[in-house]
């Protein structure tokens, strides 16, 4: 016979037991799709991971107050000031491209007609440079207006949608926060979600002095945001870093009142935590695979029982055992690629769903669609080639007489 005659013959085989063949084949199914949906998933997921990045920025390091104690809770908040900030601007020009310490604290701010809790960031003019934070209307917090405690603000776009929703340009507009007044003089362009999911847009700039001396009545720091040329210079600007600060609040390694970390190492963070969801997902997979596998052996050995007259007439007719054996593999293996292209397609189905759900992109890597058909058929002919061999080697004469 020929492959094609043999396919032909084996897809009637198939066809003569719908009900018992799809179900053969449901672990397949199972197995793959659930690879595919999952690969998909992960795939999207870092994409907008990676986007959020770098609309934060990939080569920023974080200095933050506090020490890390054994439980992982961080102690102390008070621990940074303004004078670290000034030592670590002299790094400026060999590892460091721009310094900008920022205090931060929840207030509720309100116009005429709106009343809303949002983050208030004191900062300074670096801290658009360190953040690559662009104006769509407007100007960012100056030098001069930190030097002399202005009244002045910058709006997040989602706070201009909130307080100003039918306005633009509010720049020249009076907001209160709290009992301080201050006149909006820019708006910041769109940055969307940082990579934990916060609204970045969801803040509003004031000069550094005026939020600590005219609102909260303290001079400690939130964090210091420090900019570096590149990701290949993070661990040796963190190290020199950290040099600095130890000898200016006397502490040696291991007992620092400071934290110093990089957006590079929180993204890594989630890039292992996705990684080990998708492991998991691949060995339940597997697992459904070879459960798969092992129910298309069980369906093949049923079919070479019940089809043993019918190999017996084959043989007797000029058949060889190479002839029997291709046939029933082709059988097997046309099954489990029939499972694994419905595992596919509903695979795909389940990426799109998860990715409209959770509002990432819709990612589908070919080299796993391709992967995932190799192995399916890989699973017929490891599985499907004992009950082909045993078929190719029955007795013609004992064949034609079994009943």
């Amino acid at each position: 016979m020929s492959l094609l005659s043999s396919l032909r013959v084996a897809l009637a085989a198939l066809l003569v037991h719908k009900g018992r063949s799809t179900l053969t084949s449901l672990g397949i199914v199972i197995g793959i799709g659930a690879v595919i949906a999952m690969v998909s998933a992960g795939d999207g997921a870092r994409t907008l991971l990676e986007d959020r990045l770098d609309s934060v920025g990939k080569n920023l390091i974080l200095v933050r107050p506090g020490s890390r104690t054994g439980q992982g809770m961080v102690a102390d908040f008070s621990s940074l000031t303004s004078g670290d900030a000034e030592a670590l601007r002299r790094l400026v020009g060999t590892l460091v491209l721009a310094v900008a310490e920022t205090q931060v604290t929840q207030r509720p701010v309100t116009t005429s007609t709106a009343h809303i809790l949002t983050s208030v960031v004191g900062c300074t003019h670096d801290l658009q440079e360190v953040r690559n934070w662009d104006c769509s209307t407007g100007r960012f917090v100056s030098q001069d207006d930190v030097k002399k405690q202005a009244a002045v603000c910058v709006l997040g776009s989602t706070v201009r949608e909130k307080l100003f929703p039918q306005r633009p340009n509010p720049v020249g507009q009076a907001v209160r926060v709290e009992h301080l007044e201050l006149r909006v003089v820019g708006v910041l362009a769109p940055k969307g979600r940082s990579p934990t999911g916060a609204d970045q847009d969801d803040q509003i700039m004031v000069p550094l002095t005026t939020l600590q001396r005219k609102l909260l009545g303290e001079e400690r720091l939130s964090v210091i945001v420090v900019k570096v040329p590149s990701e290949d210079l993070l661990d040796r600007a963190k190290e020199e870093i950290q040099r600095v600060l130890r000898q200016r609040h006397h502490s040696k390694a291991g007992e620092e009142d400071f934290d110093v970390s990089s957006i590079h190492e929180m993204a890594e963070l989630a890039v292992v935590v996705t990684g080990t969801l998708q492991l998991l997902i691949a060995i339940i997979a597997s697992i459904s695979l070879v459960v798969g596998g092992i129910g298309i052996m069980n369906i093949m050995l049923v079919s070479v029982t019940e089809r043993t007259r019918e190999i017996g007439i084959r043989m007797a007719v000029g058949a060889t055992g190479a002839d029997v054996l291709t046939q029933f593999l082709i059988e097997a293996v046309v099954l489990s690629l029939a499972g694994g292209l419905i595992g596919i397609t509903l695979g795909l189905v389940v990426a799109v769903a998860l990715a409209h759900l959770a509002g990432w992109p819709i990612v589908v890597s070919p080299a796993a669609v391709l992967l995932a058909c190799g192995v399916s058929g890989a699973v017929g002919v490891f599985f499907g080639y004992y009950p082909a061999w045993k078929a190719s080697r029955l007795d013609p004469i004992d064949a034609l007489r079994h009943e």
